[in-house]
């Protein structure tokens, strides 16, 4: 990889990099930081490293002259593809990132996870059976990565007894060449095949790239890694033969060796495993908190990992039954008159949305829309007419789009939903569902698209939603 004591240059000062800065700087390392924003709008950020010493490359010229520095940290947001970081490569300029100097630097197991949806609350619940396990261990585990914390802000704490686990995107994985000791794919769909984020330009330019980012987690293991694949997903099926050294399933079926869940008496679900050779019951569904199938995948695959990694049962399961889950997905938020409001804002492409209508028995009424990242609608489209759904309040540039597949489709199929225009504001779209919804509905905002047309990103998307149903049951 890298030595350090050289010129190098941070491109982009997100919270990952800036944390990298830091580190770089610390090691006595010559910095320049390159952003397209002014040093006015990068406020603090831009007069702490200042006064480091740290230079800096501002403005919408900030990639002109990569070539005078010998390594290059790419933030995950910046294209491979980019002309200026292709002639860098050309002159023998390295490109590489904070995660794989992480990756590379931890001196301690990793445990990776990654997947289109469900990497965010897989990676959060194998830290959560982890941290009990490890302090009976007299040692601790960390959460970093995707997740919204930068590994180099506790790399210095780091001892050879600790653990990590590192929820990944497929941008901080399309260039990794360094391996992590467990694998985890929660599933690949499709997704971020469009530049529909302005604050993150980066995109996979066809989903054979897209798959081939999310395999570079595992595929650089060697026999002693350990990679955890969902056996209910087809693109994961087909990737087994490419795993190194051990290979677990999860799924809806029973594995040979890993977990799964069955149906039990009454509705009930069962998740079990098989680590130690012989089937053993994990844990029910009336002890899991988490609702929906999809959120026994993500328990499942969890638990193989925290096992491999050193956790007991009894904690495993511990950590199971006290998680309500992260915010933003399939989150619920109240009841109002009898109607249950769940903010699933951070599904912002079909697939997920698709997995959260699964998930109810109840009629639905959803709301839906924003921007196209590049997907198939008509999948959605054929979930809702066959669901629980009993209304659609469209949103965004998406909605006249989602209008004509699903009225079509549903014509085909003799039933098409009510279909609603919400408005550009969320006090106005929440009211809407509202006023459709009667006792013993549930009102789900589960946008299957981007949020940049009418919000700012995801969580202000969701916030506003919960903000503008709490606002329904004030006095």
């Amino acid at each position: 990889m890298v030595t350090l004591k050289q010129k190098v240059a941070v491109l982009g000062l997100g919270l990952e990099n800036l944390a990298l800065t830091d580190y770089l700087v610390n090691k006595g390392e010559h910095v320049t930081v390159c952003d397209r924003r002014t040093a006015e709008q990068l406020g603090e950020r831009f007069q702490k490293l200042a006064a480091l010493g740290v230079e800096f490359r501002l403005g919408p010229d900030y990639l002109e002259g990569l070539e005078d520095f010998r390594v290059l940290y790419r933030s995950p947001g910046l294209p491979l593809f980019q002309p200026e970081l292709i002639q860098a490569r050309e002159r023998g300029v390295e490109i590489t990132s904070a995660m794989r100097l992480f990756v590379t630097l931890c001196p301690c197991p990793i445990i990776g996870v990654t997947g289109t949806k469900g990497k965010g609350t897989t990676s959060t619940l194998i830290h959560r059976m982890l941290v009990p396990a490890q302090h009976r261990r007299g040692a601790r585990a960390y959460l970093g990565g995707n997740i919204g914390v930068a590994p180099f802000s506790f790399l210095p704490k780091l001892t050879p007894a600790d653990l990590v686990v590192l929820e990944l995107s497929s941008f901080q994985l399309e260039d990794m060449e360094e391996s992590v000791d467990i694998a985890v794919v929660t599933n690949i769909t499709e997704d971020h095949l469009t530049a529909a984020d302005p604050n993150n330009p980066n995109y996979h330019r066809s989903r054979e790239d897209y798959v081939q980012a999310k395999t570079n987690l595992f595929r650089h293991q060697d026999g002693a890694g350990i990679t955890i694949l969902n056996n209910d997903d087809g693109t994961c099926r087909f990737l087994t033969r490419l795993v190194p050294g051990e290979l677990l399933l999860y799924g809806s079926t029973p594995q040979t060796k890993g977990a799964w869940y069955e149906a039990a008496a009454g509705g009930e679900y069962k998740i079990y495993w098989n680590l130690a050779g012989t089937k053993e019951e994990l844990i029910a569904s009336s002890q899991i908190k988490l609702r929906g199938k999809h959120n026994l995948l993500n328990i499942a695959a969890a638990a193989l990992a925290a096992g491999k990694a050193g956790a007991d049962q009894e904690t495993i399961v511990q950590a199971i039954a006290g998680y309500n889950g992260l915010e933003h997905r399939l989150e619920y938020v109240t009841t109002i008159d009898g109607v249950q409001y769940f903010d699933d804002s951070f599904a912002t492409a079909p697939e997920p949305t698709m997995v959260a209508l699964r998930a109810f028995s109840e009629p639905v009424i959803l709301i839906a829309g924003g921007v196209d990242k590049g997907a198939d609608y008509r999948p959605l489209a054929e979930e809702i007419i066959a669901g629980s759904v009993k209304a659609v309040v469209l949103i965004g540039k998406m909605a006249p789009v989602l209008r004509e597949i699903i009225t079509r489709l549903g014509l085909e199929k003799g039933r098409v939903p009510l279909l609603v225009e919400g408005g550009v504001e969320m006090e106005r779209i929440t009211a809407t569902a509202r006023s459709l919804a009667k006792p013993g509905d549930v009102v789900l905002l589960s946008p299957a698209c981007a949020s940049f047309d009418l919000f700012k990103n995801y969580k202000e998307r969701g916030d506003l939603f919960k903000q503008a149903v709490l606002a329904l049951s004030a006095p």
